[in-house]
């Protein structure tokens, strides 16, 4: 069993950076979702050990990308994206919703929980 601790989103990039400047390999982000919130994992890899921290969002809050530290971040974060419909801000390459999913895909595919998508501009937006 691996351990995680929960940390504040303002703390990410942080503990990112920790992990980068300690020797870490990033393994990859992990998102759930649990009680109306998703679940954000970070795991990161030294020799054989395997360490993680987590946070809890909610749909309205953007979340720090560590793909300024941690590049390969990017692919991970873009796919958190398009199927929870959370949204990574200062992404190093954002595919704005299409890494993975076509133009007339569903939106948000794995949430549950109800995303709207509006387009800039909309009377209702």
């Amino acid at each position: 069993m691996i351990n995680s601790r929960e940390v504040k989103i303002d703390e990410i990039e942080k503990e990112a950076k920790y992990y980068y400047d300690n020797g870490y390999r990033f393994v990859t982000e992990t998102c759930l979702e649990e009680d109306g919130k998703f679940k954000i994992i970070y795991t990161f890899a030294k020799e054989y050990e395997l360490e993680n921290f987590h946070v809890y969002v909610n749909t309205s809050e953007e979340v720090p990308s560590i793909s300024k530290i941690y590049f390969a971040a990017l692919l991970v974060e873009n796919e958190i994206q398009e199927m929870f419909g959370l949204k990574f801000k200062n992404l190093v390459i954002d595919f704005e919703g299409l890494l993975l999913l076509g133009e007339y895909s569903p939106i948000s595919p794995q949430a549950s929980i109800e995303i709207i998508k509006k387009n800039k501009g909309d009377k209702n937006e």
